[in-house]
């Protein structure tokens, strides 16, 4: 009778664990079929989109954006002392700064310096539909900064519709034609990328100081 029951137990566990594990990759697969809905959107965008490509350093810059998702309090921290980098050239700057939640946090929100957008403010395609997004788009920014560090949707839509001269990020080859640099990384973390940025920008703008 105890082996029955313990049987019946068994069963009845791996039952629950199979309709979880059967949940996630319907919910995983969910999104994929909308975010590739939102990327056809994003392509038909390119079509009709122009921006005026040239290149700047930090000290040339007057305008610079930043974008980014952050996951965790440390990564936000470096991009928080990466501003405080960018604004000893005495720029104007403007964070956006993508949370994968429903709500922010309430750590975030003692922040200054920092606009914020979640997944509320995504529709079903996952593209942003939110004011601080559309202005950040609209921007004339000289430098464009992507910090991301996967191929988070809503952040490449952002980044690739941006009207920015100069656009900067990790090297990804499904958006390559859509930055004018991007970089290689052999450790993939924000501290790795935001070197790089610091290395890489007045080399480049060195060697390319004309239009693009």
């Amino acid at each position: 009778m105890a082996e029955e029951k313990l049987d019946y137990w068994y069963d009845a566990q791996i039952r629950r664990i199979s309709q979880q594990v059967t949940r996630i990759f319907s919910n995983f697969s969910y999104a994929i079929g909308y975010s590739e809905k939102g990327e056809y959107i994003l392509r038909k965008k390119l079509r009709f989109f122009q921006r005026k490509r040239c290149v700047n350093d930090f000290a040339s810059a007057q305008l610079i954006g930043v974008l980014f998702k952050t996951d965790n309090y440390n990564d936000f921290q470096k991009v928080k002392e990466f501003l405080h980098y960018l604004r000893t050239y005495e720029t104007k700057i403007i964070a956006l700064c993508y949370i994968d939640t429903k709500k922010i946090p309430d750590y975030y929100l003692l922040v200054k310096g920092f606009n914020f957008f979640t997944r509320k403010s995504l529709n079903i395609f996952y593209i942003p539909q939110h004011k601080l997004v559309s202005d950040f788009i609209d921007q004339p920014f000289d430098i464009l900064l992507d910090l991301s560090m996967d191929n988070c949707f809503p952040i490449k839509y952002i980044s690739i519709l941006s009207k920015a001269k100069f656009k900067i990020g990790l090297r990804q080859l499904k958006y390559e034609h859509e930055y004018d640099l991007m970089i290689d990384l052999k450790k993939k973390n924000i501290s790795e990328l935001i070197e790089n940025i610091k290395m890489y920008i007045p080399i480049f703008a060195g060697k390319y100081s004309s239009e693009v």
